[in-house]
Order: structure tokens, then C-alpha cells, then sequence
């Protein structure tokens, strides 16, 4: 739980060079600023080179994802304790919802931004078995969840705006991977546990570092390049409290640097498009979850889930079914994914609206599911920051 200080409408500005020179447990400096609901890192101008120089091949490989959050106190089924299956909500979607269009890429880099990543990609093959009945919906989760086939369409729009993100955490000196999003021209989206290392102590709350987002990462190569970080905000709700879940907010905002494409600077999102977002959409819905899940593949190449609502988690947070684990983290579940059919009902399909993004999942392997933070006006509130933070961010 917060602490009263921990108050989730007061932001903190972190000053970085504290963060990175410190000793450990030494009360870091802050500045308080009276905004809304999150907190950001201060912003960079001359990190890029040394970000992309940090990210050797070698340490590529060895990035691990961070443990996915468990609940701490299991309910029936390994569910979070007070789990509500039959959620009274699920007869009925909210009618107080804010939202924003998304939009596929409106620059081509065709192969100029393509390259390797200098380690070797994985041999695996797809398995010949699929999950039994019994494993995906034993417990009344039905799901699907598969590789992204084939590899061809992760660098087709909306599966283009899903990527990995790799990070450093700079107390542990640990390389980590999570999965991310583009959801504006200049603004990758992912979990708050991928950002930030939470905690009711300003003495222990701080930022990761070399943040490094690789759109559409593919077995090894990045056929859109990588992309680094200006700055980055998290919900309060994550950042000011002890880390456990379900959280009420666990996401967070990248603000991307820009990057010279075929002779031009552009923002990631003109090149990778970037899709829309929507409030107060998991109570009752169907999305698609994409991620780099380390369970499968070897988070080597994108994953897709496709399920419905399954049950209300608690804290803001609902459930769906899914065999993705670690790795996951941050990755998008997006209402009426894909590309509209000639014939669709205008403004009906394909509308690719973020509503949420992976927060936690059991620590058993059974049953298999995830949950996610209801895109709340918290969420409404830090991105607007994000947007504010530098012209054409959004």
C-alpha cells in the first residue's frame, strides 16, 4: 500500500546525475513539481550515441526480462486474492471514456534503417503440438496465443508498432528486456516495472537507464532500427508504491530522440505509424496482445494472444487469458486490431486502440493468464505531460 507521502497527485522530478552517482542508500536529491499523477526523468540531449554504443551484441543477448510481477498473496485458481470471475462490470462498458486515433507510418525507410543486431539469431523451429484444450482454458480463460506468422508481418502496420526494449538498471548493472508500444509520433508505451524501480522510500525510487527500442525486432534484427530515449514518465500509482500487484498503474511513457532516415530526421512514429488508445476498456472487450515473451521463442520474435475478459483482478486491474510470460511486460493489448476489409463499417474496425499493456502474470505456470491496469485518467493525465514536454511529441 502508499504511504500518505506517497500522494499519486504530486510528481517528482528525479535528477539524474543523483540517480547515476549516488552510493546506494543514500536519500537521493529531488525536486518536487506540483502536476498530475506521474513522475519523469529529467530529459537528455547527448545520450543517444552512448546508448546505442552500450548496446554491444553480447549484452543484446544476456538481457533478461525482469521477473513478470506475481501477486503476493495468490487467490483461488493463482489469481490475485479477491479476484472476481463473474465481475459485475462485465455486464455493462463504462460510458465515461477518453480516446485517440491511432496511424499507420507515413514515411517508407525501405532498407536504410535495417541491420542486425551482431548476435546469432535463434534456430528454432515452430513446435508441430499447440497448446492442449485443457492448458488454455481449463479454468475458463479461453485465449489464443501464437507466433506472429509470418515473419513478414511484424513490419507491417499496426504489428510494426510492437517491439522489445531492452534497459539497464544502474544499482544492479543488469541488462533487461521488456516488450513496448508506439503509441504517439514521438512516444513508446510500455509497463511502469520496466521503467522504474517503484518504492514508498524516495531513497530507493529511481529510473533505469539506456533505454533501447527496437520496433518490429525480428530473430535478431532490427528492420527499422533502434531507438533511443530523451526521457521517460511513469504513473504515480507504480512509481510511489512498494511494487507489488495488481497495480492500479503500471505503465509508463518513453519521449524517443529522432533519427536521420533515408536523409531526413524523423520521429519513430512517422516511420512506424502509431496506434490509437482508449480509457476504461477492459471491463468488456476483445483484444490482441502482442509481445517478446521469454517462454516462447526465446523472446526472439514477436507473439500474439487473442482473448476476451475473463475476470476482475482488483486494484484497476482485470484478467485475461494468456500463455505469454516474462518478457511480455509492457506489451500492447489493443481493441479492434488489424486493417480494415473494403466494406467495413466506417469507424467501426481496425481502429487499433491501446487499452492497456501486460503488468503481471502467475508465478506458476498454471493457469495461464495476465493482467493489466485499466487505462485510467491517470493515464489521460501523464500522457498529456509527455505530450507537453517537447513540440510534436504527439
Amino acid at each position: 500500500m502508499m504511504s500518505d507521502a506517497a500522494n499519486p497527485t504530486s510528481l517528482y522530478r528525479l535528477a539524474l546525475a543523483a540517480l547515476l552517482t549516488l552510493p546506494l542508500g543514500l536519500p537521493l536529491t529531488v525536486q518536487a513539481q506540483q502536476q498530475q499523477s506521474g513522475t519523469s526523468s529529467p530529459p537528455t540531449a547527448s545520450e543517444a550515441a552512448s546508448t546505442q554504443n552500450y548496446w554491444t551484441p553480447d549484452r543484446l543477448r544476456s538481457a533478461q526480462p525482469p521477473q513478470l510481477p506475481s501477486p503476493a498473496t495468490p487467490g483461488p485458481q493463482g489469481m490475485p486474492q479477491g479476484s472476481q470471475v463473474q465481475a459485475p462490470e462485465l455486464t455493462r462498458r463504462p460510458s465515461q471514456t477518453e480516446q485517440g486515433e491511432g496511424s499507420p507510418p507515413s514515411v517508407d525507410p525501405g532498407e536504410s534503417l535495417r541491420r542486425p543486431l551482431g548476435f546469432e539469431p535463434s534456430q528454432e523451429t515452430p513446435s508441430s503440438r499447440g497448446n492442449t484444450t485443457e492448458a488454455t482454458s481449463s479454468f475458463g480463460a479461453f485465449f489464443t496465443t501464437s507466433r506472429v506468422f509470418p515473419d513478414t508481418a511484424t513490419v507491417v502496420y499496426p504489428y510494426v508498432t510492437a517491439g522489445k526494449l531492452f534497459f539497464r538498471d544502474p544499482r544492479t548493472n543488469q541488462n533487461f528486456v521488456c516488450s513496448a508500444s508506439v503509441l504517439r509520433p514521438r512516444i513508446v508505451v510500455t509497463a511502469g516495472h520496466c521503467v522504474t524501480h517503484p518504492s514508498t522510500d524516495a531513497a530507493q525510487r529511481y529510473f533505469h537507464t539506456n533505454f533501447l527500442f527496437v520496433p518490429a525486432f525480428n530473430n535478431g534484427t532490427a528492420p527499422y532500427g533502434s531507438w533511443t530515449s530523451s526521457q521517460q514518465w511513469v504513473l504515480n500509482a507504480w512509481h510511489l508504491s512498494n511494487g507489488s500487484v495488481p497495480n492500479s498503474g503500471d505503465v509508463a511513457f518513453l519521449i524517443m530522440n529522432d533519427q536521420p532516415v533515408a536523409g531526413q530526421t524523423q520521429r519513430i512514429g512517422n516511420v512506424t505509424g502509431w496506434l490509437g488508445w482508449r480509457t476504461q476498456a477492459l471491463s468488456r472487450n476483445h483484444v490482441t496482445m502482442l509481445g517478446y515473451p521469454c517462454n516462447l521463442d526465446s523472446c526472439t520474435r514477436m507473439q500474439e494472444t487473442n482473448a476476451g475478459t475473463f475476470a476482475d483482478g482488483g486494484s484497476n486491474t482485470f484478467i485475461y487469458g494468456s500463455a505469454m510470460r516474462g518478457g511480455a511486460s509492457g506489451g500492447p493489448w489493443i481493441q479492434d486490431f488489424g486493417v480494415a476489409a473494403a466494406g467495413s463499417p466506417p469507424g467501426t474496425l481496425a481502429l487499433n486502440y491501446l487499452v492497456a499493456v501486460t503488468s503481471y502474470g502467475p508465478t506458476a505456470t498454471e493457469p495461464k493468464y495476465l493482467g493489466a491496469s485499466i487505462l485510467d485518467s491517470n493515464f489521460v493525465n501523464v500522457l498529456n505531460s509527455a505530450c507537453s514536454a517537447s513540440p510534436d511529441n504527439c
